[in-house]
Order: C-alpha cells, then sequence, then structure tokens
C-alpha cells in the first residue's frame, strides 16, 4: 500500500495545479465582473461546471444519491462551498483588486480548525495555535488599516465591506469543511456533482429574476473569463481537490493554503497592473506565517 506520508511526484504536481488553478481564478473572477454583475458569473460558471460534471460522472458509470440526507447536504455543501462565497466573492471583486481578495481569504485553514474544535470537538487547540490565531488576526488588521478599522471604513466604506464579503466567504468555506466531514460515504464525482448542480439551483432563481443574467453586456474578455472559472476553477479543480485527498489526505492539501494567497497576489500584479502596497506585502507575511505555525503545531 502506498505511504500516505511520502508524496509523489504526480501528487506534487497536481498540488501545484490545484494552487495555480485557484490563485490565478480571483483574476478571472475580476475580469468577469467589470462588465457583467456578480450574480451572473457565478451562475454561468456554476451551470457550466455542472454540465461538465455530469458527463464526467455518468462516463465513469457513477451517479448522483438522492436520498433525503444526501439532497440536505447536496444543499448545505452547495451554498456554503460555492454559491454563496462565489457571490460575495464576485461581488467584493468589483470594488477591491484581485489579489487581495485572495490575500483575503487565507484565514481559511484557520477558521475552519477553529470552528472544528468548536463544533467536532476533534481538535487540540494547542498554545501554538492561539499564536497562530492572534497573528492572523493581527495580519488582517494591517490589511484593513488601523484608520478603516476605526472609522468602520471611513472614506472607503464600500471597500471596507466589500473586503468584509470576503471574509465573509472565507467563513462559509470554513463552515463548509466541517458540513463535507459528515457526509456518508459516496463516490467524490458523484458528491462533487450533486453539490454543483445543487448551487447551481440555489443561484437560478437571483439569475433570472433579481439580476437577470441575458440582460448583461457579456463581452469577449468576460465570456472568456466565466469558461475558464467554470471549466478550470470549478468543474476540473473540484475533481483535483478530491483526487489529493484520495492520495495523501488533507494535512498534504493544506500546504496549498500557503501557494494561494501568493499566486492570487502576484498574478493581480502582473496581469491586471494592481499596485503593491506594502501593508498588504506585510499582513499576508503575518498570515502565512501564522498558517505556518498552525501547521507545524499539528504535525
Amino acid at each position: 500500500m502506498k505511504q500516505i506520508n511520502q508524496p509523489s511526484i504526480v501528487s506534487w504536481i497536481l498540488l501545484f495545479s490545484l494552487a495555480i488553478i485557484w490563485g490565478v481564478n480571483f483574476l478571472f473572477i475580476k475580469i468577469a465582473v467589470t462588465d457583467v454583475g456578480p450574480i451572473t458569473n457565478v451562475f454561468c460558471r456554476l451551470f457550466m461546471a455542472s454540465i461538465i460534471l455530469y458527463i464526467c460522472m455518468r462516463f465513469t458509470g457513477n451517479k448522483i444519491i438522492l436520498t433525503r440526507t444526501y439532497l440536505v447536504f447536496y444543499l448545505s455543501i452547495g451554498a456554503l462551498g460555492s454559491a454563496i462565497p462565489f457571490y460575495l466573492i464576485s461581488d467584493a471583486e468589483r470594488i477591491i483588486d484581485a489579489g487581495i481578495a485572495g490575500v483575503l481569504m487565507s484565514p481559511m485553514p484557520l477558521i475552519t480548525l477553529a470552528l472544528s474544535a468548536l463544533i467536532l470537538k476533534d481538535q487540540n487547540i494547542s498554545l501554538i495555535k492561539v499564536l497562530s490565531f492572534i497573528l492572523a488576526a493581527l495580519g488582517l488588521v494591517v490589511l484593513f488599516g488601523f484608520e478603516n478599522l476605526s472609522k468602520l471604513g471611513g472614506n472607503n466604506r464600500i471597500e471596507f465591506f466589500s473586503q468584509v464579503f470576503v471574509l465573509l466567504a472565507a467563513l462559509c468555506y470554513g463552515v463548509n469543511s466541517i458540513v463535507s466531514k459528515l457526509v456518508p460515504k459516496i463516490n467524490f464525482i458523484s458528491l462533487a456533482t450533486g453539490t454543483t448542480i445543487a448551487s447551481t439551483i440555489i443561484i437560478s432563481p437571483f439569475a433570472f429574476f433579481y439580476e437577470p443574467f441575458w440582460l448583461e453586456s457579456f463581452t469577449s474578455p468576460s465570456i472568456t473569463a466565466i469558461i475558464i472559472q467554470g471549466l478550470f476553477a470549478t468543474a476540473i479543480a473540484n475533481l483535483l481537490f478530491f483526487k489529493i485527498i484520495e492520495l495523501q489526505g488533507p494535512v498534504f492539501l493544506s500546504l496549498i493554503n500557503f501557494m494561494i494567497p501568493l499566486i492570487a497576489y502576484f498574478s493581480g500584479v502582473l496581469f491586471l497592473n494592481e499596485i503593491i502596497r506594502v501593508n498588504v506585502l506585510v499582513s499576508l507575511a503575518m498570515i502565512l506565517f501564522a498558517l505556518y505555525l498552525n501547521h507545524v503545531s499539528s504535525k
């Protein structure tokens, strides 16, 4: 049997591939919401991914289990892991840089750990873990800026709340990781397909009645960005995610949290000409070091 603590070259390739896909995806979200609304972006992305995953599921001979229990999990994970956070991030990136959005997502593993300790009671919170939480929190303070925090946004109120939206998305992902641990055993392709279809159903009423997607001004860049999000950042990323879990487990996968913020931030700088801000670099360093402390204390 393959030793799970000895990652193969294939595992590392899959991990780097997933980190690049998710990291660069903040850039494509920014491109899409420049021309279309955030709900339209999310709906089109999820609808495309649902079709791709459904075809993949049928091709592999799997099927969606439609019992009441699984339907509850499909809807819960679909909402917390896709529909809600995808919307929050898309809406936020109308205002803030793609790179900053990526940095704001970086505390997600710490949020997951805290929720796991409180809800599942399966984590021991050591002194080092507590210090990592404090350091990450201070990193966010540096990112937001003391002046903005004291004035609750001040003149940049919209930007402030857009940053809060991304933190709420990270919270959704944290809660989703807890819910996902409770899912009864099921083929990962079927689970990915069921949850993606559920998330599409959840966002559909908003895409039809609140922000009619057919009235949006689609451009070539926005269409390309949506296609990339649906194909790579949603459909393929879901398959890579579960395959890495299968090969090496969640501890190895957690290394991705050191890569995504860096890729997200500097891809925005390189391809969207976003400004390098000193406070963002300091915040990023503090949060990454907090993640490192947490990772070391979990071994």
